[in-house]
């Protein structure tokens, strides 16, 4: 408890350390929500909080913030404190840092709504559902391998012929942020086969619980490394230059807790696209007091999750401890995470939601917004050196550096998804 208590201030205290960066981040982002804001009128809620508009804009914040988490993970983030050298966090945009599985469930969880929504208002929605729904996003993912493929023909690259040919086909990851799309397509393949005979199936909603979690439970047992081969050490898998690069960290397929972290927020979202009209009506009752107890929940299971993932920690083979209970704890806590985020999220959104052109478009090209970002952050590291390496590092290369990489990820994501319109404009035309 007592280890507890000073993890949890000396995060408070990393969190004081943020730059003025942050703030003039913070408060662009802050002014672009509050343009064309709906907000419901006293004693009422938003009628439209669960319509595709609020849907779609509401991804679009999430795509954002998810770019925001992948840019704080980067060492160009690092400024030169003690406390950041020791922790080796970033400060620029700190709060993003380690809850961007949180924002991925948002995704997950619009997914599942969406899905099951559409299923109860349209006839025969799931005929030519796998055609029309699962194939165009299979396009759109080779479509990324060719162009990932050519960046890093272009740049050069240490990719076996064995690599290249796995990452060519899919079969492992060309871009190591392109796994929500094995994920998403799978849920899509298990709702199609739960539904496609009966819209009300009443097992359905705990068959797809049932796979969320095997998932989670595939990577408990598994973790990082494949369980099949001699699991080198941490230290042996990275630094080994005979280490074959199968047995490295996170080079296969589920290898890696963000696979599955965020996966059970499509099951709340088809539990609740289900039960909508009961918790339209049970957030009416009281709606102030159940807000005020679902905030102080998100507040603190999520700082609590901060904790755990420090203290705990999925990364038990860094200290030679390759059993599962340290995996299982995260796992158990990051659920409760993304459930209570998810209800934070949607009960908010029946008082207040971001719904303008700018979040709108960004939720129509959230997929290719998302699979640009690894190759634009790799690409664009010209702009300034590691502020690691710099003795005193300066705020403006660094800002710098934050607008070129969100300015290319949305004219990078506008061009690959009007390539994807292009290719999958038949398929989902076709009756």
């Amino acid at each position: 408890m007592v280890v507890s208590i000073k993890v949890l201030k000396e995060y408070l205290s990393f969190m004081n350390q943020v730059n003025i960066l942050s703030y003039i981040v913070y408060a662009l982002v802050f002014v672009s929500m509050i343009i064309g804001i709906k907000r419901a009128s006293k004693n009422q809620l938003n009628e439209n909080a669960f319509s595709l508009e609020a849907m779609t804009s509401l991804k679009g914040v999430m795509a954002l913030f998810v770019l925001f988490h992948h840019m704080a993970q980067q060492k160009i983030f690092e400024i030169s404190s003690n406390y950041n050298a020791e922790k080796n966090f970033a400060t620029v945009v700190p709060f993003f840092e380690f809850i961007g599985f949180l924002f991925v469930a948002v995704f997950f969880f619009c997914s599942g709504y969406g899905l099951y929504r559409s299923l109860s208002v349209k006839e025969n929605y799931l005929k030519g559902f796998l055609k029309k729904r699962v194939l165009p996003i299979i396009i759109s993912y080779y479509v990324m391998i060719a162009i990932y493929a050519a960046y890093y023909l272009i740049v050069g690259n240490d990719f076996t012929l064995t690599q290249w040919i796995l990452k060519v086909t899919g079969l492992i990851l060309i871009n190591s942020q392109s796994w929500y799309v094995y994920v998403i397509c799978l849920m899509y393949v298990v709702f199609y086969l739960v539904f496609r005979k009966n819209r009300d199936n009443k097992a359905g909603i705990w068959i797809l619980l049932a796979v969320a979690l095997l998932q989670g439970l595939l990577f408990i047992v598994n973790g990082h490394f494949p369980w099949w081969l001699m699991k080198p050490s941490w230290n042996t898998a990275l630094l080994s230059p005979d280490t074959p690069w199968w047995q490295k960290p996170c080079q296969l397929l589920f290898e890696g807790e963000w696979w599955v972290d965020s996966t059970v927020a499509f099951v709340l979202g088809i539990f609740i696209a289900q039960k909508q009209n009961s918790f339209i009506e049970w957030a009416k009752k009281c709606y102030w007091f159940k807000f005020a107890v679902i905030t102080i929940l998100f507040v603190v299971i999520n700082g609590a999750g901060i904790v755990t993932l420090w203290e705990v920690g999925y990364w038990t083979e860094f200290s030679g401890n390759l059993g599962t209970s340290n995996k299982a704890i995260c796992y158990c806590v990051q659920q409760l995470q993304v459930i209570i985020t998810c209800l934070f999220v949607i009960m908010l959104m029946q008082k207040v939601y971001v719904q303008n052109r700018l979040y709108n478009t960004l939720g129509k090209i959230s997929l290719e917004f998302y699979l640009m970002q690894e190759l634009v952050l790799f690409s664009t590291y010209f702009i300034i050196k590691t502020p690691a390496d710099m003795e005193n590092p300066s705020i403006w290369p660094v800002a710098g550096w934050f607008v070129l990489v969100v300015a290319t990820v949305f004219a990078s994501a506008l061009i690959y998804h009007w390539i994807n319109v292009f290719c999958t404009k038949k398929l989902k035309a076709s009756k």
